[in-house]
């Protein structure tokens, strides 16, 4: 099929596309029809080419025609459609008189001019076929080009609002939300972006929990919202509750169902629990209340642990995340999704690709006044700078009153741990600390220099400096004594040896506080972590 816009020969294709639409930037999916050129390898989306060279007269834009342009938006255009505002690609029609664009997408299916029977308003609305600064009713936000508007009530709404969902659910809360337009009178901020909603506009909000309010924009947002209406469904009532409450301070817990567990209170375990390790995150118990097996079972959780329901809602994932222990799982060490860091506890899993650990599964929020005054949030799942690490990582926790992220690694770590290097509990930390005579930081189980201005560990009572690393390791999520097979037995031990184990793989003494002892053919070893024991093994 010869065409105008290219010079080769193109063939239409069921696909699937490989990679990026030359046209639209965008990946294909895998029942996208599309067009493909065997002589360049170029593909493009069905509705991303233009299908006639001669001019549009489209409703929005009734005054003149519209020019089609084969090689992208002219140097003076926005280089936004003026309907959508996306992008404008390589094809696009065009009025150079009104400096007016239209993708392929709005100009071969143009929106309706009247729509009689809108979501978002009781009466019919009319396309404005003209360019006009306003305020959209439904979502509060602002709008430069062609809105719907209500005659009788002078009211005017963005083309993408004229069809708001009414009763939806988020991933941000546990209760469905619904849309009112406007919401109730008072001070309102949006749990999302946490930035004012004008209760004069359209928003959402949860009748159960009162409080609770979104703006349109951030509710009906791709990773917040599964794109799933709700209005006139009965809402299923789920059972989230992990155990059963046999008598006061016992109870019987959906990961222990054989034995009844016991709640253990006022206990302050010398030397941090070392030996004493909660099965839900791993962690060590030293001074919390926990849960304790009344047979002659090991098993143990922290209360706190013990209550994580068993179904929840996150911001990393618009399905619901079901909880689920390591003896339900084929591979004991898992991946989670939001820290990166390796565990064998229990975990949430969505039912797709993203699994999270518990400490992850249920941050929200960051708030400790020492290491920064402001509370951080979730609001976006944009790229962000770590301040305690200097990583750039995916998933940040973001500050809305100044330029401060946290990444999911350092927002769950330990505010209190225990470490053999010290006698006191050792307290996460930022900023100045006390200097040796050179005027330089040393830390107290390397024996390296540190960087004062990234989070460390210390002592209040010694002034004792760590490094964040030499205190947690990197099994910090895992529990000691869980073993696993890789052509020989790798067990993970307590490193409290006398003298430190030199390890197997780099040669260097092992410095973290659980260190890899593996066996095979009659000869041990140790490995100070995962990095060297895949090193050595692969």
């Amino acid at each position: 099929m010869d065409l105008c816009w290219h010079e080769d020969p193109v063939y239409e294709s069921d696909g699937p596309g490989h990679g990026c639409c030359k046209g639209c930037n965008e990946r294909f999916k895998r029942s996208d029809p599309l067009y493909e050129c065997f002589t360049c390898d170029g593909e493009w989306h069905s509705s991303c080419v233009p299908s006639s060279p001669e001019d549009l007269y489209h409703p929005c834009h009734p005054s003149h025609p519209l020019k089609i342009l084969l090689q992208g938006p002219s140097s003076y255009d926005d280089g936004k459609c003026n309907l959508c505002q996306r992008k404008l690609s390589t094809f696009l029609y065009h009025c150079k008189l009104c400096d007016f664009s239209l993708d392929m997408g709005c100009a071969k299916n143009p929106p309706p001019f009247v729509v009689d029977h809108p979501k978002c308003h009781e009466h019919s609305l009319t396309l404005m076929a003209r360019d006009v600064s306003f305020t959209c009713n439904a979502c509060g936000t602002h709008g430069e080009r062609n809105p719907y508007v209500c005659l009788p009530c002078a009211l005017m709404f963005h083309y993408d609002c004229i069809d708001l969902p009414h009763v939806i659910n988020i991933n941000r809360h546990e209760h469905r939300i619904s849309y009112a337009s406007p919401i109730r009178p008072g001070f309102h901020v949006c749990e999302i972006c946490r930035q004012d909603i004008n209760w004069r506009y359209g928003a959402y909000s949860c009748s159960e929990c009162q409080v609770f309010f979104v703006h349109s924009s951030c509710a009906t947002r791709k990773d917040v919202w599964d794109g799933v209406e709700l209005e006139g469904t009965d809402e299923e009532e789920v059972d989230t509750t992990p155990f059963e409450e046999i008598e006061e301070g016992v109870i019987n817990h959906f990961s222990h169902e054989e034995h009844n567990l016991i709640l253990i209170e006022d206990v302050l375990i010398d030397g941090g629990g070392e030996g004493i390790h909660c099965e839900a995150c791993s962690h060590s118990i030293s001074f919390e209340r926990y849960y304790k097996c009344m047979m002659e079972c090991d098993f143990m959780l922290h209360e706190e642990c013990a209550n994580l329901p068993l179904q929840k809602r996150h911001a990393l994932s618009t399905h619901i995340l079901s909880i689920s222990t390591s003896k339900d799982n084929d591979n004991l060490l898992f991946n989670c999704a939001a820290c990166g860091r390796l565990g064998t506890g229990f975990r949430y899993y969505d039912g797709e690709d993203i699994v999270l650990d518990v400490h992850c599964a249920s941050l929200f929020w960051f708030r400790h006044r020492k290491l920064h005054p402001h509370t951080l949030f979730l609001t976006t799942l944009d790229r962000g700078t770590c301040v305690g690490c200097d990583k750039t990582k995916t998933y940040v926790l973001g500050c809305i009153e100044c330029e401060y992220s946290l990444d999911f690694q350092c927002a769950t770590l330990p505010v209190v741990i225990k470490h053999k290097c010290d006698d006191h509990y050792l307290f996460l930390r930022c900023g100045e600390e006390k200097k040796d005579s050179t005027g330089r930081y040393w830390c107290e189980i390397c024996e390296a220099e540190t960087n004062p201005e990234k989070w460390f560990f210390s002592c209040y009572d010694c002034g004792v400096v760590c490094h964040i690393d030499c205190v947690i390791g990197d099994s910090l999520n895992i529990k000691p004594g869980v073993s696993y097979m890789n052509e020989m037995k790798i067990e993970t031990v307590v490193n409290d040896h006398n003298s430190r184990p030199l390890c197997s793989s780099c040669g260097s003494r092992c410095k973290y506080p659980m260190v890899y002892k593996y066996s095979r053919e009659n000869i041990e070893g140790y490995y100070c972590s995962l990095y060297c024991t895949w090193e050595r093994n692969e």
